[in-house]
Parts: C-alpha cells; structure tokens; sequence
C-alpha cells in the first residue's frame, strides 16, 4: 500500500496499492484506492493509479493487474478506463470480507507496451 500524497505540499489525500491474489485461477495483481472525498475530482486517483502500473510492471511477478470497482461508482470506473485497463464485465466480488459487491472486472495486461 502507498500513501497518496499531494505536491508540493506532501499532504496526504488518499491510499493506493496493489496485491497478490488468485483470480479465477489465474495469480494476478489486483489494486484499489480511496481518495479523500474533498480532493476527488483532481485527477489524483488517475496519476496514483498510473503509478500504480508502473510499481506493478517493474514487480513483473503477474501478467496482469485487476480492479474491482462497484458497478456503481462511475468515477473508479472512469480511472480504469483513463488508465487504460480494459473491461471484463460485471461479477460478483466479495468486499469487504464476507460481503458481495456487484462489481465490474477491469484487466490490465502488464506486459503490452501501448
């Protein structure tokens, strides 16, 4: 996990990462942020999730990066889209623990160099 700071003030807006997980027994990375509500909008979770990307490649222990945004949240969806993952469709996804999301399945192939 990183902390998402704002420049040049370093102060801190949000939360980034990405993990190990089994994802339809594939081993993959997955990712999600969370981004204080008063500074959504800036364009910050599209530049952390962009940093992101490149933490994961650099890693290079999966081939792809997933995120499991609701279904209905348009503006996680929106920073898959900009940061160039493509959309598997709906599922089911258990967040948190012991709780099912309708989420969407955004793939990211950490090898493809466009």
């Amino acid at each position: 996990m990183f902390l998402v700071l704002l420049l040049p003030e370093a102060v801190p807006v949000g939360t980034i990462g990405h993990w190990d997980r089994v994802w339809r027994d594939e081993p993959v990375y997955e990712t999600g942020w969370s981004v204080l509500p008063s500074f959504q909008g800036r364009g910050i979770a599209v530049a952390a999730a962009a940093a992101v990307v490149g933490s994961a490649r650099a890693e290079g222990r999966h081939r792809h990066l997933h995120a499991f945004p609701s279904v209905d949240n348009p503006a996680s969806n929106a920073i898959c889209r900009r940061v160039g993952f493509s959309l598997v469709g709906p599922c089911d996804f258990e967040f948190p623990p012991g709780r099912l999301m309708h989420s969407n399945d955004w793939r990211l192939d950490l090898l493809a160099t466009s």
